[in-house]
This record gives structure tokens, C-alpha cells and sequence, in this order.
């Protein structure tokens, strides 16, 4: 980016060392001119399992595709860009689901900053915007080739989600033990007792599978007594969070639950972990509250709300 002139008093800037950069400064004034990113805001946008893409109209990258996206205004926050870039590119109505990640574009000033957030359509109607040629949902097998994407960031999103979307769920076996114990010895949150759930009547795991590697366990407990189950624990690798493991899991455990009759699901989960969200979204109620609750691989207690859901 060429600066020459201060932009309070216009006097020509020259470089000086601030810190461990060469910034543009103003001789006179003192002015220090930053070179400060762009930030954008990013939905991906499930409809029955399927990703919405957009099909750019106009430059850069006119007619590849891309998820809807732009730029965050200086009087919005970054999920309200979000929102309101879904709506004018695709015409769907979403509610953020919470933030995926945040990914970096750009080799030159100006550099940029793309926030990227999950959504579920809440209302709207699909159909392309303005400045787009076509609005489509993609299942994660029928995705356009990577370079029909339009930008670098967004084949690097699409990319995880589909690799997310091919994880395999299922029930543990005996010759899973390996992977278990292997998974709870590299995860100390996990906790080493997964693995004697295998060697229990009453207890067993949910496993995610992304091809050979386990990236997610959820662990729960028969409770025949009072017609109930309960989820011990939910975990996945933290390299797959936020691409909807924990909620395939637990819905999976809900499955379970009502084969084996029970009435009700109960759980617990520290206030402090995201999980307590997942489980809100599901459908959980809050049924009370644990102030000297004890996860596996911390020491000192923290404070857990008791979940439940009624299968009944």
C-alpha cells in the first residue's frame, strides 16, 4: 500500500522503526500510519445436511463459487455482517450457531481477517442476490472442484466441513480397546476409565471415526433402577471441534437411549465448557446445578449444570 502524505496535516510521511516494524510517520505531528486489516464475516449455512454457496456475479472471482461472506461495516458487529451478508446473498434468515474459526487472507496490505460462523436457517426463501449469478446447497460429495471455489480461505472452510461430514458414528466393540485407551492417554480430560465401559453391561461408548483415526467418544450409563440414562461424558479432539461432532454424538446417545426405553437422558457439564451449549441447543433443560463438580484432568472442582432430556 503507497502512503506519502500524513493524512491530519499532509505532511510527507517518512519510514521510521517503531518497535520491531518500519512504519509510515509523520515528521511533524507524530502520526503513525498502521497497516490494519480488513475484517469480513462468513456463514456456512446447512440445509438438510447440504452447504449453501453462492455463485459470485461480479469481480473478483466472478463465476466461481463461494460461501456467502463480505465485509464487516464500522457500525455492526461481526455477527450481525454475518447475518445480514447470508440474507442479501442467499435471501435465507439464519441464527449463528457460534464461530467455526477465523481465517487470515491476503499476502499484501491489505491483508484481511475472515471470521467464519455456523448458522441454521430460521426462515427466508433460497434464491440468489443482486450481486450473484446462482445460490445452490451442496452435499459434501457433489461440491464444485477446488478450483471452481473462489477464494482460498473458503476452500480451506469447505474443506473441514467435509471432512466433518464424512466422520462415521458408532457403537464401540471389543476391538476398539486399543484406540480407546490410546485416545484417553493423549487427552487427559478424556479420563482413563473409558475404557472399562467396554467390559460393562450397563454402560458403553459412542465412537466418531474420521476414517482409522478416533476423534470423539461419548460415554453413557443405563440407569434401569428409574427409567433413565445418562450421557458421563462427551469428548472430541480438539484439531474437529465445532463442526458438529458433539451434536451427532449426543443425538446418537438420544437414539440409544430411547431403544433401551429409558424416559429420561440426564447429564452434567461444567459451565465453563462449550458442551453445555451443544446440549441447550438439543434440547436439554436445565434441572439444577453443582457447585464442587470434578472433570477428569483437572484438580480443583468447578461449577456444572445437571441436564435433562425428556424422552417420554
Amino acid at each position: 500500500m503507497d502512503v506519502k502524505y500524513c493524512p491530519k496535516c499532509a505532511t510527507e510521511l517518512v519510514w521510521r522503526r517503531d518497535g520491531e516494524r518500519q512504519r509510515p510517520t509523520c515528521p511533524a505531528c507524530g502520526f503513525v500510519f498502521y497497516f490494519n486489516p480488513v475484517v469480513g464475516a462468513g456463514v456456512l449455512v446447512e440445509v438438510e445436511r447440504r452447504v449453501v454457496l453462492v455463485r459470485r456475479g461480479v469481480e473478483p472471482k466472478r463465476g466461481l463459487w463461494c460461501l456467502p461472506a463480505g465485509y464487516v461495516e464500522a457500525d455492526e458487529r461481526a455477527e450481525e455482517a454475518a447475518v445480514r451478508e447470508v440474507r442479501e446473498e442467499t435471501g435465507l434468515e439464519v441464527e449463528l450457531d457460534g464461530m467455526l474459526g477465523v481465517y487470515t487472507f491476503g499476502h499484501e496490505p491489505p491483508t484481511g481477517v475472515l471470521i467464519l460462523y455456523a448458522a441454521h436457517t430460521v426462515g427466508g426463501e433460497l434464491r440468489a442476490g443482486d450481486d450473484a449469478q446462482e445460490v445452490r446447497a451442496f452435499a459434501p460429495e457433489d461440491l464444485p472442484a477446488d478450483d471452481q471455489i473462489a477464494f482460498r480461505t473458503h476452500l480451506q472452510a469447505l474443506r473441514d466441513w467435509r471432512r466433518a461430514r464424512a466422520v462415521i458414528y458408532r457403537r464401540a466393540e471389543a476391538r476398539d480397546r486399543a484406540a480407546v485407551v490410546d485416545l484417553s492417554r493423549r487427552y487427559p480430560d478424556l479420563g482413563e476409565q473409558c475404557a472399562a465401559y467396554l467390559d460393562d453391561p450397563d454402560r458403553e461408548l459412542l465412537l466418531a471415526w474420521d476414517g482409522t483415526q478416533l476423534v470423539g467418544i461419548a460415554s453413557v450409563s443405563r440407569r434401569p433402577w428409574d427409567w433413565a440414562a445418562n450421557v458421563d461424558q462427551v469428548f472430541v479432539r480438539p484439531d474437529y471441534r465445532r463442526w458438529g461432532i458433539a451434536t451427532c454424538l449426543i443425538n446418537r446417545a438420544i437414539a440409544q437411549a430411547r431403544r433401551q426405553q429409558a424416559r429420561t437422558l440426564l447429564a452434567v457439564a461444567p459451565v465453563t465448557n462449550p458442551v453445555l451449549l451443544v446440549y441447550l441447543k438439543i434440547g436439554f433443560r436445565v434441572s439444577g446445578f453443582l457447585d464442587a463438580f470434578y472433570p477428569p484432568g483437572q484438580s480443583g472442582p468447578v461449577t456444572a449444570l445437571f441436564l435433562a432430556y425428556d424422552l417420554a
